[in-house]
């Protein structure tokens, strides 16, 4: 990751003083919450993705800062509620914030991360970035409920997400499974409403923030989804649910992904993209 960050690491530097500085709360209570959670931080995936996106079609700026700062602190919020859900006491190695404060404090943390962010795209010119965000809320929210329903009921098939122009409904299974219509179908729609369409927003977020053209944009949401959805297919594979499935789709959501960057010209941002690309795919945690 240090080699992938490299060309965006001014930036980066800009963005930690910017979240620290939002993350402050009012109150004692919250803010040590506040700072728990900027302890317990993983690799920053998702500011760096909304920056190199920004960076590869313009200028990083103030609003760039805002939404990258926005996607990590809904990240966050979703993370908190989610230990809570699923009565978790360990994140990333450390105690979570519901077993670290309690549950009720958790909720409460997980929502007011929430409402800051959206008071952070509150500005008129920032709608459209709020817009795309707040769309991305509720498709996670959907994703989380179906594959909460997935693990007791019959899946049927569901209607194409919208937005997820990059996904192919006639993938087929690299290492010579059958491709189940049904079970691969809804499986990737999970997937890519639980995480990767968050990914895909911070691709488009970082774009929109540096006022490129719609062709822009679309070709960054093209990445984002299929870059999403294979993030997500190795985090499977590493966790031991769905290897089968994973296994089978990781590469072509590899080769789709590789496939969008040839449309960018060459450059040290594209480069560090294609770089990210391997990093998720091959990463061993």
């Amino acid at each position: 990751m240090e080699h992938i960050i490299e060309p965006i690491r001014a930036e980066l530097t800009r963005f930690e003083v910017f979240f620290e500085q939002t993350m402050k709360a009012e109150t004692e209570p919250m803010d040590d919450i506040m700072r728990y959670v900027q302890e317990s931080r993983g690799k920053r995936l998702r500011p760096i993705l909304v920056l190199l996106s920004a960076k590869l079609l313009g200028e990083v700026n103030e609003r760039t800062l805002r939404a990258a700062t926005f996607v990590e602190m809904m990240h966050s919020a979703t993370l908190i509620h989610d230990d809570v859900v699923d009565d978790a006491d360990q994140r990333r190695g450390k105690a979570s914030v519901k077993a670290q404060f309690g549950n009720h404090s958790a909720v409460l943390a997980g929502d007011y991360l929430l409402a800051k962010a959206i008071l952070l795209l509150s500005h008129p010119s920032d709608s459209p970035l709020l817009n795309e965000m707040l769309r991305t809320a509720a498709a996670m929210s959907e994703g989380e409920l179906m594959q909460n329903a997935s693990r007791s009921l019959s899946l049927r098939p569901l209607r194409p997400l919208e937005g997820s122009k990059g996904r192919d409904k006639k993938v087929e299974s690299s290492i010579g499974r059958p491709f189940d219509k049904l079970r691969d179908l809804n499986y990737l729609d999970i997937i890519t409403r639980k995480t990767a369409t968050l990914l895909r927003s911070c691709c488009v977020a970082g774009a929109l923030s540096v006022d490129a053209t719609q062709e822009q944009v679309q070709q960054m949401a093209d990445f984002g989804i299929n870059f999403g959805i294979l993030f997500q297919l190795r985090d499977d594979m590493l966790d031991g649910e769905n290897v089968e499935q994973a296994q089978a789709l990781l590469p072509v959501y590899y080769e789709k992904t590789m496939k969008v960057l040839e449309g960018f010209e060459p450059s040290e941002i594209t480069e560090a993209l294609r770089d990210l690309t391997v990093f998720c795919a091959e990463r061993e945690e």
